[in-house]
């Protein structure tokens, strides 16, 4: 099940101001069926309750492309080597919150990236080469 919290939108239509749940973290190796969303940047889907206006949130997105040992960071607005390096370093203190959490970084690799074309072709390539096809991501080769 990916991870998910809570955030609260405007809409753009209608001004109504409503609390939505939002995916944070995918986990391909569980949550494959989520490849298509991911690919299209369409998970973050939201409707509006009152005027039904439907908006694709752009926000920051995990995903671990287990047994690659690859955590990668999707965020449209990272544009910048700065941007960049801000969320690495959120990362790294995340790492060194406990020894557990220490060793699995030192073992596992960390990506940033802003364009979906990257995305994509990093979850197309995860699919040829862990699931039997699209159709069934949840059954690895």
């Amino acid at each position: 099940m990916p991870g998910t919290s809570l955030t609260e939108i405007k809409c753009d239509k209608c001004e109504k101001v409503f609390e939505t749940e939002v995916v944070d973290h995918v986990d391909l190796a569980e949550d494959g069926a989520l490849a298509p969303q991911l690919k299209s940047g369409k998970l973050n889907r939201v409707v509006c309750p009152q005027c039904k206006k439907l908006t694709y949130l752009e926000r920051g997105l995990v995903v671990n492309f287990e047994p690659e040992s690859l955590i990668v960071v999707f965020d449209s607005s990272a544009k910048t080597p700065e941007a960049k390096v801000a969320l690495r370093k959120e990362y790294d203190a995340l790492i060194h919150y406990n020894q557990i959490f220490e060793e699995v970084g030192k073992e596992t690799e960390f990506r940033v990236i802003s364009e979906l074309d990257e995305l994509k072709k990093l979850v197309d390539d995860y699919v040829k080469d862990h699931w039997l096809s699209e159709s069934e991501p949840l059954f690895p080769k």
